[in-house]
């Protein structure tokens, strides 16, 4: 029945995509690494099992077995190994169809009594520090000129495969961890040792470590992060303060600010996400907890399982709350360079009319002086130099009606603008107010 849910086309559309991007690469091109157990082998080497993707299909499946895989992206270096390592532990198509549309986070489960598989795909925003520059800020490894720009990210994905569950002789369990970190390669090199049988009592307590470490990288990437928005912020509060006493200490840099900002936001959704896979995780072990797969005497490692996701899921509510006091303090950041450029502005505003009133005040001065010129100027006033006088014109009159009148539409049209347009537009808008809120 469980197989009447999959679409083996999602495969097709894995390659297709990764077709687009080049020509395909041999299942040879990709190596993957096996950490292996079987019952009875106490001492265990620590080392990786390197072997290239088309090898999985012969090699022996042992009791106990995390595989270490490529990005399960659709690339062309790389589907044809992603492609091998599917059909090798039977992933399911909805695992694939996830990466196809590159989910923010997923989870899924299935169990028939007798197998149990179970998935998730974890995506988190990357925040490089270059310390290199002056100032410091975030980077994008590779070139790139906008201000605190990064554009990586952390893509892992992890599939579990618990077969014969209910047999705890024959029990077996396989986790694929496509790009995983060195350091929870590490973690798993480090806790392989001894007998590793309780594993085999319950396979999730694997989806425990992993969580745990991505948690640990995830806040590596809080903290550098913090750290540059906390350096960004000082330099906000000095130019605010720099305003204040009308120095200019230059603008903020707000193209930096906008991107702080969406690495602030993509960091709170992967907490988001990450606390809603434990979720389903929780509820999914639950259901198993309720009727153990091995019976009653798995129910203390069960348990202990539980609580380590527990465990986890308050961890990732930490970095959760610290998101949303972060994003809360960059939003405080933006509304004060918005701030401080308005001050900044409005005192240069002020400089100048103070400009134009000196201005305006000699012009005034000189007002009486030029009306006068421009009166006994005109034609209307005949000087007579020998007998020094001045004769005025019987046409003066002329002149004063053609000024009276002109003065008179000015003066009415500038009390039409200023005035009456505006009681116009404001009773305009009391009415549209008061329609909208009589309207039902």
């Amino acid at each position: 029945m469980e197989a009447f849910y999959h679409d083996n086309s999602r495969k097709s559309a894995f390659t297709e995509r990764a077709r687009q991007l080049g020509p395909l690469s041999g299942s040879e091109s990709c190596q993957v690494e096996l950490l292996e157990w079987s019952s009875g082998d106490v001492s265990i080497s620590p080392g990786l099992i390197s072997t290239h993707a088309r090898a999985l299909q012969d090699r022996a499946q042992p009791r106990l077995q995390i595989v270490f895989a490529p990005l399960d992206m659709a690339h062309h270096q790389s589907a044809t190994s992603v492609q091998a390592v599917f059909d090798r532990y039977a992933i399911p198509s909805d695992f694939i169809s996830q990466r196809l549309v590159s989910v923010t986070h997923s989870f899924g489960a299935n169990y028939d009594g007798k197998n149990c598989s179970s998935w998730f795909h974890f995506l988190c925003k990357n925040v490089t520090a270059n310390v290199a520059s002056q100032p410091s800020g975030c980077a994008d490894p590779r070139k790139t000129v906008i201000s605190q720009s990064d554009w990586t990210w952390i893509r892992t994905s992890a599939f579990l495969r618990w077969s014969n569950c209910q047999d705890k002789e024959n029990a077996s369990a396989v986790l694929v961890l496509f790009s995983a970190t060195k350091k929870l390669r590490d973690r798993f090199q480090r806790a392989w040792n001894g007998d590793l049988a309780e594993i085999l009592i319950d396979p999730f307590s694997l989806f425990a470590i992993c969580l745990d470490e991505l948690w640990m990288q995830s806040q590596d990437i809080v903290d550098i992060a913090r750290k540059e928005f906390g350096e960004m912020e000082l330099t906000a509060l000095g130019l605010a303060k720099a305003t204040a006493t009308n120095k200019n200490a230059g603008n903020p840099d707000f193209v930096g600010l906008h991107k702080m900002a969406k690495h602030i936001i993509y960091l709170k959704e992967g907490a988001d996400a990450a606390i809603l896979i434990l979720s389903h995780l929780q509820k999914f072990h639950e259901k198993l907890l309720a009727r153990p797969p091995q019976g009653d005497e798995a129910l203390p490692i069960m348990h202990l399982t539980d609580q380590m996701l527990g465990q986890k899921a308050v961890q990732f509510e930490v970095w959760q709350l610290r998101m949303a006091s972060t994003e809360q303090r960059m939003q405080n950041i933006i509304n004060l360079s918005f701030n401080v450029v308005t001050q900044h502005d409005s005192h240069i505003l002020k400089n100048d009319s103070k400009s134009m009133k000196a201005i305006a005040c000699v012009t005034m001065a000189f007002l009486p002086l030029a009306t006068f010129a421009a009166v006994f100027g005109s034609q209307f006033f005949n000087f007579d130099e020998k007998k020094h006088r001045i004769t005025v014109s019987s046409d003066f009159w002329i002149l004063w009606a053609l000024i009276g009148p002109l003065s008179l539409s000015v003066s009415f049209l500038y009390y039409y603008l200023c005035y009456f347009r505006g009681s116009t537009r404001d009773s305009l808008t009391k009415a549209l107010e008061r329609k909208h809120v009589l309207s039902p």
